[in-house]
């Protein structure tokens, strides 16, 4: 289940609704360079699991993930917040309240803006959180 939550994840970022925002979306584990000074870094962040029984015979199993998808938004310093915001509300359109190809339910997101990133001065940063949950096998 987690590889499906991952796919309808990246699924998204590939969209030609996203591709046309013209911003470089790497996972978080990308150890490439990026030179660009507006990006996103994406992780998929699974937190709790259950698994339910129920029917008359409580023979029917459902498992259930949920977490967290954190995205990192950097943008150049020294413009404000205003471009944050706009990528902010480009994700929300993209993720909120969407339910994905495999099933993934997403829910509604929120924005921590962090200020001016500690590993390079240039950038400006913010994580956008959206919580989801995924219910099968």
């Amino acid at each position: 289940m987690f590889d499906n939550v991952l796919a309808d994840i990246e699924e998204k970022f590939g969209s030609a609704y996203w591709t046309t925002n013209n911003i470089q979306t790497f996972p978080d584990n990308y150890q490439g360079d990026i030179s660009n000074s507006e990006y996103l870094r994406v992780s998929v962040l699974p937190s709790t699991g259950s698994v339910e029984s129920f029917g008359d015979d409580l023979g029917v199993r459902t498992k259930q993930i949920s977490g967290l998808v954190a995205i990192k938004i950097f943008v150049k310093a020294g413009e404000g917040q205003g471009r944050l915001m706009a990528i902010a509300d480009l994700l929300d359109n993209l993720l909120q309240d969407k339910t994905l190809t495999n099933g993934t339910k997403l829910r509604m997101s929120y924005l921590s803006v962090e200020g001016i990133d500690s590993a390079n001065s240039a950038l400006y940063s913010a994580s956008y959180f959206i919580p989801f949950s995924l219910y099968g096998e």
